[in-house]
C-alpha cells in the first residue's frame, strides 16, 4: 500500500473537472530520484527557494568538511547521507513550498498505486463537489467563477432589471 497526500491550488473554484485537473497527488515515503538527483528532481517541481537553500547547504557542508581537512572519503560519504535524507524528506519539502504558495491540504489516499489512489480520492471528492445547475455547461461559467458566483451574480442582474426571482417576495 501507498499514501498519497492530496493538495488543492488556492481559490481552488469553478467546475469541478477543470479543478480535478490542478491537483497534486505527492507520494508519502522515500523518493529515489529526490536521492538520486537532487537538485534536478527540485528544478523539475519547479522549487527554486529550496534549491538554492539545498545548494547553499552542500556547499557550506563542503567547505566546511575541506576546511577540518576531512578524507575525501568521509566528505564523500557525508554528502551520501545527505541526498539519503533528502530522498525521505523530499514529500514533506514540496508539501510545505506548496501550503506556503496557498495550497492546502484535500486529504490523504492509501492504494497499491497511484491510478488506484487517484481513482479512489475522484470518486469522494466529486460526489462532495456541488453540481452544476441544470442546462449550464461548463464554459458557460467562465474560467474561474464557481456555479454559485455565476448564479449569484444572476440573481443580482435580475434585481437590478426588476425581474422576480423565484421564491423571492416582490
Amino acid at each position: 500500500m501507498v499514501v498519497y497526500t492530496v493538495h488543492e491550488p488556492p481559490n481552488a473554484w469553478g467546475d469541478p473537472i477543470d479543478r480535478a485537473a490542478r491537483i497534486v497527488f505527492i507520494k508519502d515515503g522515500f523518493h529515489w530520484l529526490a536521492a538520486l538527483f537532487p537538485a534536478i528532481w527540485l528544478l523539475v517541481k519547479g522549487l527554486w527557494l529550496e534549491l538554492i537553500v539545498f545548494l547553499v547547504a552542500v556547499g557550506l557542508l563542503t567547505w566546511g568538511l575541506e576546511a577540518l581537512g576531512a578524507s575525501p572519503t568521509l566528505s564523500g560519504l557525508l554528502l551520501l547521507a545527505v541526498q539519503i535524507i533528502f530522498g525521505f524528506e523530499a514529500s514533506m519539502i514540496y508539501t510545505a513550498a506548496l501550503e506556503r504558495r496557498g495550497w492546502h491540504m484535500a486529504g490523504t489516499i492509501t492504494g497499491r498505486d497511484q491510478a488506484d489512489c487517484e481513482r479512489r480520492f475522484f470518486e469522494a471528492w466529486l460526489r462532495s463537489q456541488p453540481e452544476l445547475p441544470a442546462g449550464t455547461a461548463p464554459a458557460q461559467l467562465g474560467p474561474v467563477a464557481s456555479w454559485t458566483e455565476t448564479m449569484w451574480r444572476n440573481a443580482k442582474h435580475a434585481i437590478a432589471r426588476g425581474r422576480r426571482l423565484t421564491g423571492a417576495k416582490a
